[in-house]
């Protein structure tokens, strides 16, 4: 969730609350947002720098999702892991 600032960019509210589950990253619509997968600390990060290596969005382009863009859903083999549990 995030909160709106006057005259600036949105900040995140409660992010002691953030359970990594990378829904944020997946709703923006402009790959604005990255998910640093570290859940156990807060972890800072430099955008360039992200930019740079590929990671801003990233998530989204892994899994498809967005305009334009070809879903991997299935791929996604995780189901076989459930079926294993039962």
């Amino acid at each position: 969730m995030f909160e709106s600032v006057p005259d600036a960019p949105p900040t995140i509210a409660r992010q002691s609350d953030c359970q990594t589950c990378y829904m944020c990253e997946l709703y923006c619509p402009v790959d604005a947002l990255y998910v640093a997968p570290q859940s156990d600390m807060q972890t800072s990060v430099n955008e360039a720098e992200l930019v740079e290596v590929g990671l801003l969005g990233s998530y989204r382009e892994n899994v498809g999702w967005g305009h334009k863009r070809t879903s991997t859903a299935k791929s996604d083999s995780t189901f076989q892991i459930l079926k294993q549990m039962k």
